[in-house]
Order: C-alpha cells, then sequence, then structure tokens
C-alpha cells in the first residue's frame, strides 16, 4: 500500500467508533489548550520553551504516539540533525530535545500552525540568493545563546528509514561557532511494521495532501517513534561537506543496527 494512500491497512489495529471519539475529544481539547496558551509565550521568554515542551507531550499522548527513546539528549546546546518522514517528526523531536527548528518560511504563513511555529522559536529560511547565510547565522546566533537547534539535512520528508543525502551548508553554523552536532535516527512502527522499514501511514511525502494523511494515522490505535540518539560529533577538523557526510554516515548506522535486532517488545517512554 502506498504511504501516501487514504485507505487504511486493517493489518493495523484500528480504533473503534466510540475509542475514535474520546481521542478526538481529548486532541481538541490539547489543540483548544494550545490555542489559548500561545499568547502567553512570547511573554515567557527562555521559559517559553519548557511550555511548548509540555505542550506536545500532551499533542503526543492524544495522538496515541508513544517515544521509544535510546540515548540521552545532551546537556548542552548542539546543532540536532535527522531524518525525515514527516510532519509527526517536529512533534516528536520536539519533545525529545526541547529545540528550536528550521523550517521553510511557508510554514510561517500557515494558520495556527504558523503561530506555534514562531512560538516555538523556528528559523525561517526564505529562499534567494545570500538567504543561507543568514539562516546559518539565526542558526548559530540560537546556539551561542544556549538553544539546540534541529533541521532535517535531506530537504525533504522520505518514506524509507535510512537517509538520503545530507545538504551541507547549515552544518557552518556548527562549525563557525565550534557547537557540536548531534545525529538522531527517527522510525516510526508498530508490532507489524518490517525491520528497517516506517509504519506504512507515518511517510508524509510527495506533497500528499495533509488531511487524509492526518486522518488516517488518527484512526490508528497506537504508533511508536523510535528516536536513536547517536554520539555527538566535534565539528573541529571538518568541513561543511565531511560533516554533513559523517551525519548521514551515523544516522544510517544506527538505523542499520537497529534493523539487524531481534524485534522486541518495546517499552515507550511516557510523552506527559
Amino acid at each position: 500500500m502506498s504511504a501516501t494512500s487514504s485507505h487504511i491497512d486493517t493489518d493495523h489495529p484500528l480504533l473503534g467508533r466510540v475509542g475514535l471519539w474520546l481521542k478526538a475529544l481529548r486532541f481538541a481539547g490539547v489543540l483548544l489548550l494550545g490555542t489559548v496558551l500561545l499568547p502567553v509565550v512570547p511573554l515567557l521568554g527562555q521559559r517559553s520553551k519548557h511550555l511548548v515542551n509540555w505542550w506536545l507531550g500532551r499533542m503526543l499522548n492524544a495522538l496515541h504516539i508513544r517515544l521509544d527513546i535510546d540515548g540521552t539528549p545532551p546537556s548542552g546546546a548542539a546543532l540536532v540533525v535527522s531524518n525525515h518522514c514527516s510532519w509527526l517528526d517536529i512533534l516528536v523531536l520536539g519533545r525529545v530535545f526541547n529545540t528550536a527548528f528550521v523550517s521553510k518560511a511557508e510554514i510561517g504563513g500557515w494558520p495556527l500552525v504558523g503561530s506555534f511555529a514562531r512560538a516555538g522559536g523556528t528559523v525561517f529560511i526564505h529562499r534567494g540568493s545570500g538567504k543561507t547565510g543568514e539562516t546559518s547565522a539565526q542558526i548559530r546566533a540560537n546556539l551561542d545563546a544556549g538553544r539546540s537547534v534541529l533541521f532535517f539535512p535531506e530537504g525533504t520528508t522520505t518514506s524509507d528509514p535510512n537517509p538520503r543525502h545530507f545538504h551541507a551548508r547549515l552544518f557552518a553554523a556548527a562549525i563557525d561557532g565550534d557547537h557540536p552536532v548531534l545525529p538522531v535516527s527517527l522510525r516510526y512502527c508498530d508490532a507489524t511494521t518490517p525491520p528497517g522499514m516506517h509504519h506504512a501511514l507515518a511517510p508524509w511525502v510527495n506533497e500528499a495532501a495533509l488531511w487524509p494523511h492526518f486522518r488516517d494515522l488518527f484512526k490508528l490505535r497506537e504508533m511508536h517513534a523510535e528516536i536513536r540518539i547517536c554520539a555527538l560529533l566535534d565539528p573541529r577538523g571538518y568541513d561543511r561537506r565531511s560533516l554533513a557526510e559523517a551525519s548521514r554516515n551515523a544516522v544510517a548506522h544506527r538505523q542499520a543496527v537497529a534493523a539487524s535486532r531481534p524485534r522486541a517488545v518495546i517499552q515507550p517512554a511516557s510523552a506527559e
């Protein structure tokens, strides 16, 4: 089945009608809470990231996304890079790492979503000559201030957990500011998902419509997000291209190791 299809594979456990109504009520409540809190976020300054992180945990619980984390996030600021599968990545990785994100500027204009992105300190990429340098400077400013920043070097969402080529330009922020890079591998699964693959309904790729994708995911009883935290990379001795390749290799290695292990019973970390 195509990952962008609106038809649900019945092999995946689905919620019944009552379960769907209860899930919808909880999700609506969390979304309404976020809307109410949104004006407060800018007033909290640096403390706002804790409120955003708390709300992300509630949102993941409302969506029945369970976190399975291998490794410990660093205590200091780092440039976090990950493979990219879906809009879900923002909720999952934002919850785990409490970072600012790098996103295309168009997201800032989306109703409600853009407001949440700005409240979370998102760095927006504006297309055009010389704009990459400006984005890199904004990333470094966040890192210098002690706030980790996360971006997706593939530049697009993909249906394969094994990462594609990592674009190198924004790695300059880590090199210029002497900040470590943290590669992270991300995979979505349930008990039916073959090793080395994403859950069939997780990828949001090829400019698929958002609503059918969200609707199908919402019907699932549960899905797990596996977050594998790699070792920090010291940027000294790297240029942008070699640092990007080292990061991609680290993510690919963690995905390969995870895929080679026998399937174990998942003990998820709480999203609370």
